[in-house]
C-alpha cells in the first residue's frame, strides 16, 4: 500500500469510525468552482457557511432550497508523499542488496535515502474531507437555514530525523545505516480532527438610506474528535490497522459559538459582504502521544476569523473578490503544522446561461506569512452548475501537487 493510500485511509477510517455527525469546512461546490469566493455571492442554499446575511439574497421565485454535498481536498505542496514512497522503495532495494551480499548497492541505497531525508524536514501533507447539508427557507425580508457539516482535517509531517553526513561529522556509514533503518528515527506524525457542526442561521433585510442592508447570525454547536498517530516512514504502509484503535482517538467534547455576517447592496449590481466566524472562541488540550516515554500535548484553538467580499452581478455574470482579514491557523494542535496556516485572496466569476447552466472559474492565493513558497502558488478552480429539475454542481481545483473536488446536489422552489 502506498503512503498516499495510508494518508487517505486516515481520513476515511476517522469518518466512518464515528457517528454520522455533520460540521464546518470553508467551501461548498459553487464556491469552490469560483476560486473560494462566497461572502458576497452566497445564496439561500449556501449562505449558512459563507455569510448568514446572504440568506436574503434569494431569487424572487425561490422560497425553499435543499443542498447536499461532498468534497475532498489534498495539499502536498512539498511532495512529501513522493519522498516517503521513494524512501520505502530504496529501503526495499537496500534489503535486496543485503540479502545478495552486495555491499556497494547497499551503501548506494543508504546514501540515496539520506539525500531524501536531508530535504524532508518541515514538509507536510494535508488532506481534508467535507460533507454538507442545508435547508433554507425565505420570506419577504427574513430568511433562515438549518445546516450541518462533517469535516475531517488531517496532516502529516516527518520528525526525529536520522543523522546527515553533510551536517554531522560523526555520521559515518555505520551510524547512518543504523539510524536510517531504525523505526525510532524518521517518524511520520499524523494528526486529524473530525469537526461536526450543527447550526441555525437567521437573516433580516432592512432598508437604510434606500439601500438594502442584511444582518445575519448563526448560532452553532461543534463536536470534536481528534486522532493522532506516530510511525516510522519505513513501516507506515504496514500499520493501517492501528488507525482505527481507540487509543489513537480522543473525544474532545463540544463547544458553542456564533457566526455573524452583514451584506450591503451598494447598488443594484454591487454587494459588499462581511463574515465573522467564531465570535465566541474556545480551545482544547490534545494528547499528541509520547516520545521516549515523555507525553506530548498541544492546544487546538478555535479563534475568531473574518473575511470581506465584494461582488458584481447582472443576469449573465457574477464576479467577486474575497479576502481573509485574519491569518487562520490550521485546526490542528501539533505546532509542527503551524505552517499550514492560510490567509486567502480569492477571485471568481460565474457565467449564467438562462438559469439552466452556470460556468464557474476562479483562482486563489495564500497570502499568509511564514509558509513555504510552494504553498503560495496560485490555485485555479473551475465548476459547472446545471438545472435538471434538480441542481447539480461539480467543481475541481488544482495547484501543483494539490487538488480537490466537490459534488453537490439539491433543489429549490
Amino acid at each position: 500500500m502506498k503512503i498516499s493510500d495510508k494518508i487517505l485511509s486516515v481520513v476515511v477510517i476517522s469518518l466512518f469510525s464515528q457517528s454520522a455527525y455533520a460540521a464546518p469546512f470553508a467551501l461548498e461546490g459553487r464556491s469552490l468552482g469560483m476560486g473560494g469566493v462566497s461572502v458576497a455571492t452566497a445564496d439561500l442554499a449556501t449562505a449558512a457557511w459563507a455569510n448568514p446575511a446572504m440568506l436574503t439574497n434569494q431569487r424572487p421565485d425561490d422560497d425553499f432550497s435543499l443542498l447536499i454535498g461532498l468534497g475532498v481536498f489534498v495539499r502536498d505542496n512539498d511532495n512529501l508523499i513522493d519522498d516517503i514512497d521513494d524512501l520505502q522503495k530504496l529501503n526495499g532495494l537496500r534489503e535486496d542488496a543485503v540479502a545478495a551480499g552486495n555491499t556497494i548497492a547497499e551503501g548506494g541505497a543508504i546514501l540515496a535515502m539520506s539525500d531524501i531525508i536531508s530535504g524532508i524536514d518541515g514538509k507536510a501533507i494535508s488532506p481534508e474531507v467535507a460533507g454538507v447539508a442545508a435547508v433554507g427557507i425565505a420570506f419577504d425580508s427574513f430568511a433562515m437555514a438549518f445546516s450541518a457539516r462533517a469535516d475531517i482535517i488531517a496532516a502529516g509531517t516527518v520528525t526525529d530525523l536520522s543523522c546527515s553526513p553533510t551536517t554531522d561529522v560523526t555520521c559515518d556509514l555505520n551510524r547512518l545505516e543504523s539510524e536510517i533503518t531504525s523505526t525510532n528515527f524518521n517518524i511520520l506524525n499524523l494528526e486529524g480532527l473530525l469537526a461536526s457542526e450543527l447550526g441555525v442561521s437567521l437573516a433580516k433585510e432592512f432598508r437604510v438610506f434606500d439601500h438594502s442592508v442584511s444582518i445575519g447570525i448563526k448560532p452553532k454547536i461543534v463536536d470534536l474528535t481528534s486522532f493522532t498517530h506516530r510511525e516510522s516512514v519505513l513501516t507506515v504502509s504496514d500499520g493501517l490497522d492501528l488507525i482505527s484503535k481507540d487509543e489513537d482517538t480522543t473525544d474532545l467534547g463540544t463547544f458553542t459559538s456564533v457566526d455573524a455576517g452583514a451584506a450591503i447592496e451598494i447598488s443594484e449590481s454591487i454587494t459588499l459582504g462581511l463574515n465573522v466566524k467564531n465570535l465566541i472562541t474556545d480551545n482544547f488540550a490534545v494528547d499528541l502521544g509520547t516520545v521516549n516515554g515523555v507525553p506530548l500535548s498541544g492546544r487546538l484553538n478555535f479563534d475568531t476569523e473574518a473575511r470581506l467580499g465584494m461582488a458584481y452581478r447582472n443576469s449573465f455574470l457574477t464576479f467577486a473578490v474575497d479576502y481573509d482579514l485574519t491569518e487562520n491557523a490550521p485546526l490542528l494542535a501539533n505546532p509542527l503544522f503551524d505552517k499550514l496556516k492560510t490567509q486567502y485572496l480569492a477571485i471568481g466569476a460565474e457565467f449564467n446561461a438562462f438559469d439552466f447552466a452556470q460556468l464557474r472559474v476562479g483562482a486563489s492565493k495564500n497570502m499568509a506569512s511564514g509558509i513555504s513558497s510552494e504553498a503560495k502558488n496560485i490555485t485555479y478552480s473551475a465548476g459547472l452548475g446545471l438545472w435538471l429539475g434538480f441542481n447539480l454542481d461539480i467543481a475541481a481545483t488544482y495547484s501543483g501537487n494539490s487538488a480537490g473536488a466537490f459534488l453537490q446536489t439539491g433543489f429549490r422552489f
